[in-house]
C-alpha cells in the first residue's frame, strides 16, 4: 500500500485530521513498529572530544545495541558512573 492510499483511508474514516497530522501519526507508528520488530539496523561513527562524556545522538536513533572504541567493544554500565555529569 502507498503512502497516498493509506491518508485516503484514514481520510474516509476521520474526515477532519489534515495530511501534516496524518503523516506524523504514520511516521511515528512506523517508527515504534520498528522498534519494537527490530527490523532497521545501523551504524554511526563520530569524532569523540577528550574529556567529554555525553554526546547527542539524531533521531533515528530508537536503541544503541553495542559501543565501540577502536576496534574493541565497550561493556554496558552496570549501575551508575562514579562520576556524574548533571550540569
Amino acid at each position: 500500500m502507498k503512502f497516498k492510499e493509506m491518508i485516503e483511508i484514514i481520510q474516509q474514516h476521520h474526515p477532519d485530521i489534515g495530511i501534516v497530522e496524518i503523516r506524523g501519526l504514520i511516521n511515528r507508528a512506523q517508527d515504534e513498529f520498528s522498534a519494537r520488530t527490530r527490523i532497521n539496523e545501523s551504524a554511526d561513527a563520530f569524532p569523540l572530544v577528550e574529556g567529554q562524556r555525553g554526546y547527542a545522538l539524531d533521531d533515528h536513533h530508537l536503541e544503541i545495541k553495542s559501543v565501540d572504541f577502536d576496534g574493541r567493544a565497550i561493556s554496558r554500565l552496570a549501575g551508575r558512573p562514579q562520576k556524574r555529569d548533571l550540569t
